[in-house]
């Protein structure tokens, strides 16, 4: 008997450490960041090969993105004492050191895993400016750059939402990032390639994702408070559907690899419906302007990322839905998981 209250201590203690821990990363938003690494990588290989590459790329946006999380409370510890002192570090479930140093041992490994994955793609020249060891440093040292600014000393100046919004655009450049264009045949007109010789198609995505994630983080700003100003929230709504129309129109943007006619036109029509519930959510929360309304609008744009990254998969590689479909599964992870880890 003494020995099975034991072993259930024991269990108790690991379970009651594991979940601060879960609760402190936000897990339950992970698969957005892995489904823009997935759906960067399809549009410009056609493929998820080199799978190295894919899965050093994968494991190294996970890390960045964990890292940001867990800075982001160690940095808003004091605010959260007094709006939210149930999360882990006021609570006491983890220390602040502890945390302090996960960030950034996962700030590092991602950084590292990054620039791993563009010297496996870059074969005998990595020293090149734009190869994909240089590429991939670049856009990771610039990734943390912005989440360590997002966190520390810009947390609370009108940049905020900008950086945030181009840590998830760097994001999407770093699932490009391994592109050896002659590889892929993604170089034969001049206006496909732009800098760091990225297509321009990735271009136009991660800057039309990262506005959308500017608006919903100006939306969410203070999604604490009982009562907001209008106009901010209006604000934060026209970057959300000036980000939308961007991924929407997409298909007008030169490339070489053409999609057909029927899936031009079915494409921003996908996007369009997609789109409904997150321009409902996102307008009535500007014109409720409660927390629970703020917080499903901010949390129904967070999920809808994996559905509109599907749907770019599907105009990447409209003959082959199976990549539409694998990305699209990751909503079940983040469906489950946000069902006991709050995403915000």
């Amino acid at each position: 008997m003494k020995i099975e209250n034991e072993s259930s201590l024991e269990s108790a203690s690991r379970h009651s450490t594991f979940i601060p821990w879960l609760r402190l990363l936000r897990i339950s938003a992970l698969p957005t960041a892995i489904s823009n690494i997935l759906m960067a990588f399809l549009l410009v290989h056609q493929a998820w090969t080199p799978f190295l590459e894919l899965c050093l790329l994968i494991v190294s946006s996970s890390f960045l993105y964990l890292a940001g999380m867990v800075l982001n409370d160690v940095f808003d510890i004091e605010i959260d004492r007094i709006q939210r002192p149930s999360r882990p570090l006021p609570a006491g479930s983890i220390s602040l050191k502890t945390a302090k140093t996960a960030g950034y041992l996962l700030i590092s490994l991602g950084v590292g895993l990054a620039s791993l994955a563009g010297w496996v793609g870059s074969g005998s020249d990595p020293f090149l400016l734009t190869s994909p060891f240089a590429r991939s440093t670049i856009i990771a040292v610039l990734l943390a750059v912005c989440i360590l600014l997002y966190n520390g000393a810009m947390k609370r100046t009108l940049f905020a939402p900008f950086l945030m919004g181009s840590c998830r655009g760097l994001n999407i450049l770093l699932g490009t990032s391994t592109l050896i264009p002659l590889a892929t045949g993604l170089t034969t007109s001049g206006t496909a390639s732009t800098f760091l010789n990225i297509p321009l198609v990735a271009w136009w995505i991660s800057i039309s994702i990262a506005t959308l994630i500017c608006g919903v983080t100006l939306l969410g700003r203070n999604e604490a408070v009982e009562s907001q100003k209008r106009l901010p929230l209006f604000i934060a709504c026209g970057f959300v559907l000036a980000g939308i129309a961007g991924i929407g129109s997409v298909v007008y943007c030169p490339m070489d690899l053409e999609p057909s006619s029927l899936v031009k036109n079915i494409y921003p029509v996908i996007v369009g419906v997609i789109s409904l519930t997150i321009i409902r959510r996102v307008v009535g929360a500007a014109i409720i302007a409660t927390p629970a309304a703020i917080q499903s609008g901010v949390i129904s744009v967070l999920r809808s990322l994996i559905i509109l990254d599907a749907v770019i998969c599907f105009l990447a590689a409209p003959q082959s839905e199976f990549y539409a479909l694998i990305v699209l599964s990751l909503l079940i992870p983040n469906i489950l998981l946000s069902r006991f880890i709050s995403t915000t």
